[in-house]
């Protein structure tokens, strides 16, 4: 029988509580951050550490809006197959082989393609960051420009982004999507990953999103 735990999306960025604390659940970090301690989360036992590069989980914690004890990355799902309803609060393991389209994933990420307008854009999928996000300005120009708000990524802490709708196909799927314009702190990010757009935790917010990360498939299925 497949696993499942609930999950809540608090100020943009999804989690889960554990008898621990709470944990962020990201699945634009590479690694799992915390104190030094393990974690098991879907049948998997993950290590988590104090820092990545030039990110601390120390400098994370203090900059969360909400209390956390860790983060876990993608490294703690590498073998797995997960279902993200994020609508029904729920995450669980698939164990059926699932249907999608298959990305090269960076780092482990995921990445999904889609379109807009002519555009063909690869786009990771980020569960650390609240607001989707777009590295071209010039692609949001047949969009509704929305105003600034402000968002928050564990990485970058928070900060005010102008915002745009956009409809956006995904497979089979047209849907409309809010895009931050990309921010001087996401743009080496989004360079360096060689991504078109990060898709947040409000485009995981519109269906059941299905994630095989050992062989790199990610399939959608809208409300």
């Amino acid at each position: 029988m497949s696993q499942s735990i609930e999950v809540t999306v608090c100020s943009g960025i999804l989690c889960a509580d554990f008898n621990e604390g709470r944990l962020v659940i990201d699945t634009g970090s590479p690694v799992s951050l915390g104190p030094d301690m393990t974690v098991q989360i879907l049948g998997n036992v993950i290590q988590l550490s104090s820092s990545f590069g030039s990110y601390t989980w120390a400098s994370i914690q203090q900059s969360l809006p909400f209390e956390a004890i860790g983060l876990i990355g993608v490294d703690a799902f590498t073998d797995s197959t997960l279902g993200f309803d994020v609508g029904n609060q729920t995450l669980a393991q698939i164990d059926a082989e699932i249907t999608g389209n298959s990305e090269a994933f960076i780092m482990g990420s995921p990445v999904i393609g889609c379109q807009i307008g002519e555009e063909k854009l690869r786009c990771l999928l980020d569960t650390g960051a609240g607001l989707s996000y777009l590295r071209d300005f010039q692609i949001t120009v047949s969009g509704q420009a929305l105003g600034k708000r402000k968002d928050f990524h564990p990485l970058l802490g928070q900060f005010d982004v102008e915002t745009v709708a956009c409809s956006v196909i995904v497979g089979q799927h047209l849907i409309t999507e809010v895009f931050g314009i990309v921010t001087e702190s996401l743009m080496p990010l989004m360079e360096s990953a060689q991504i078109d757009g990060i898709l947040g935790t409000s485009f995981f917010e519109k269906g059941v999103i299905e994630i095989d990360f050992s062989n790199e498939v990610v399939g959608a299925i809208f409300h």
